[in-house]
């Protein structure tokens, strides 16, 4: 973690250190040594604590990878949110030229993916390729098979 500046507080934090713990975080590096050590193993606790009476009733939310993503970015060095956001692009254009295919007459020489193709570099090209087979993949997937339900 020591290649950015982590600033933000996570959720998880949030949900688990009220407003007096984290004082007592600001506190410590401020009290004398063999103090310091006392708080930080009080505010560990105490956020074990909390932690452990709040998953009792703790309920899961589905989320989308799209949505986890966002989720990562406040917390991410810049780099690799340029990453995301490149590979939130491309895929939300194979969507499109996708929806586009589908939508476009089985009888028209018209290839909207091989259009995307050309206009990118042979390295974006092999990436474009790979997101393509993640993204089928993952659409096969989704799609139920004939003769199947679900119980």
């Amino acid at each position: 973690m020591d290649d950015w500046n982590f600033t933000q507080t996570t959720p998880f934090d949030r949900q688990f250190t009220t407003s007096s713990l984290l004082l007592t975080k600001l506190l410590i590096p401020y009290l004398p040594p063999e103090t310091q050590r006392i708080m930080a193993i009080y505010v560990k606790f105490t956020e074990l604590s909390h932690t452990l009476s709040s998953f009792q009733t703790f309920r899961q939310t589905s989320r989308n990878a799209q949505d986890i993503m966002q989720g990562f970015k406040p917390y991410l060095p810049p780099s690799v949110c340029e990453s995301i956001d490149n590979f939130e692009n491309i895929m939300s254009m194979m969507e499109l030229f996708q929806s586009f295919q589908n939508s476009s007459d089985s009888d028209s020489d018209f290839d909207p993916m091989s259009m995307m193709k050309e206009m990118l570099t042979p390295e974006q090209q092999n990436m474009f390729e790979m997101y393509n087979t993640m993204f089928d993949t993952e659409t096969k997937s989704e799609t139920p098979k004939g003769g199947e339900t679900d119980d």
